[in-house]
């Protein structure tokens, strides 16, 4: 997240936290699962995880508009989280590419996502001085929890 030349306050800063850390964990979620589709078979699951990246492409264009409202710039993961992330899935899926296998994959990535929002949920200063952030953590989380829903169909 990269600050304007204008002066932003304390809520503004707490704003900009909340929505970047929105933003970085939707293109995580993003770059799962364009990492996964080229191992996944089973065309019901492959219509499932679409439909989550399709998801989470909005939810960080949401997040990325609000940020710009503040008069910042989203920024992604640096690089060595995203290849170590991409490296991770070459590995999991050399070693097992089974549908069942890419399912428990998405869900632990749905996991990690959810347990990520729910840390800045429970940060009362947090949510407080950034209700708007708030709801969209919230929605990730219903998302996520559905996702898992349609994931366990495949295991």
């Amino acid at each position: 997240m990269t600050e304007s030349k204008a002066k932003i306050t304390g809520k503004e800063k707490n704003e900009a936290f909340f929505y970047s850390e929105i933003y970085k964990s939707a293109k995580m979620g993003a770059d799962a699962v364009l990492n996964l589709l080229p191992h996944i078979k089973e065309d019901g699951l492959r219509s499932v995880v679409t439909m989550q990246l399709d998801s989470y492409e909005k939810y960080a264009a949401r997040a990325a508009t609000a940020l710009a409202d503040l008069g910042l710039e989203a920024k992604e993961e640096n690089i060595v989280t995203r290849m170590t992330a991409k490296m991770g899935v070459a590995l999991h899926t050399m070693l097992d590419s089974g549908t069942s296998h890419v399912a428990e994959m998405m869900i632990e990535a749905s996991n990690m996502c959810i347990t990520d929002m729910t840390k800045l949920l429970n940060d009362r200063e947090l949510c407080d001085s950034a209700p708007g952030a708030m709801r969209l953590a919230r929605e990730m989380v219903a998302l996520e929890e559905s996702n898992l829903e349609m994931l366990k169909r495949y295991l």
